[in-house]
């Protein structure tokens, strides 16, 4: 027992040195070192396992729980990321306040199956989903099809949009509010892509993107290695190495296209609301280089945990919306419905 104790001890002290380097993934260049890139990824579980070594100490009184315990008290702040705490706002019905959504769709592809065997009847859930929540006034999707598109206009009346050209399932913007202007930010590689819109908010110019940063592709290798055929070949070893790997090259490509995108949204003559997929946590540095200077609705009104992607790595938040600073964000909610492997995000903005 007394062997037992020391062993659980050795690994408590590695988790708590895990969390403890993980609060330094925001500020860590992934350039230098990209390992504090799988720290900050790794940043929820790594709470939860500290959370556990405490209280198994804890209900054995022993002064161990207190390695966690103060490592948990000293990064208290970057909890605020992962766990809202903020109740909604009231607002005045009168204010013009506009209601916003980021979602990657995946193309609806889950439609064909989910929530039933029909995709007419899965589609019309959906429109209905939609309808029930409030539709958004503008709508940021990625992942999206010509189809999509056409789908979302006809049965939810966008009369506006602008979409990522290409034929692959790309960034778009869909208002009930005209669209003054609109382009797209070109990455030099990697997937995903970037699509902004001025939108005349009843006569105030808002610039909107729509942002999809490049894929890690690790969870369809997570659902691979957890394959018990595969764990009895010792595939598993080599394929958390290509998940390093392929992590490693993956949030390289995404600072570069934070930086492009950041740099654009520094030149808009008007104020900015970012939307979108950022495929890293908010304990990563390609957060804190698009949040800087931004407000995150989910740390100004969200509440419970902020979990935004619905595969099979759980406690992951890795879809935002970021506002600027001079807008009063008045509600931030997640909808726990599975028709993509993202939670559709909203929230509700007060332009001063």
């Amino acid at each position: 027992m007394k062997y037992f104790r020391r062993i659980l001890l050795v690994l408590n002290i590695i988790a708590a040195l895990g969390l403890l380097l993980s609060y330094f993934a925001p500020v860590i260049n992934p350039y230098k070192y990209w390992q504090f890139g799988i720290l900050g990824l790794m940043f929820p579980f790594m709470i939860f396992i500290n959370l556990f070594f405490s209280v198994f100490w804890l209900l054995r009184k022993r002064w161990f729980a207190l390695i966690s315990l103060l490592v948990i008290a000293m990064g208290w702040n970057a909890f605020s990321g992962i766990i809202g705490l903020k109740l909604p706002q009231s607002s005045d019905p009168d204010d013009k306040a506009i209601r916003v959504m980021s979602y990657n769709i995946r193309a609806l592809s889950k439609l064909a199956n989910y929530p039933t065997k029909s995709p007419k009847e899965n589609k019309e859930k959906f429109a209905f989903f939609m309808e029930e929540n409030k539709l958004p006034h503008i709508l940021c999707v990625q992942e999206s099809t010509m189809p999509n598109i056409k789908f979302l206009q006809s049965s939810m009346a966008y009369p506006y949009y602008c979409r990522y050209p290409g034929y692959n399932s790309n960034t778009a913007i869909l208002s009930v509010f005209p669209i003054d202007n609109s382009g797209v930010v070109k990455f030099d590689k990697g997937n995903g892509d970037c699509v902004w819109a001025d939108i005349n908010l009843d006569g105030k110019i808002i610039r909107f993107y729509s942002v999809h940063l490049h894929s890690n592709t690790i969870s369809i290798q997570a659902d691979t290695l957890i394959k018990i055929d595969n764990i009895e070949k010792n595939k598993t070893i080599k394929g958390v190495e290509g998940m390093f790997q392929k992590y490693k090259f993956a949030t390289r490509v995404r600072y570069e296209q934070a930086k492009k995108i950041k740099k654009h949204m520094e030149s808009s003559p008007n104020p900015v609301v970012i939307c979108g997929d950022f495929n890293d946590t908010p304990q990563s540095f390609i957060y804190h280089v698009l949040s800087e200077g931004m407000k995150d609705t989910f740390k100004e009104r969200g509440i419970g945990f902020g979990t935004t992607w619905a595969g099979n790595l759980p406690g992951l938040k890795i879809d935002y919306i970021l506002a600027d600073p001079s807008v009063n964000v008045i509600s931030h909610d997640i909808y726990r419905r599975q028709f993509s492997d993202h939670y559709p995000i909203t929230t509700t903005l007060l332009f001063q």
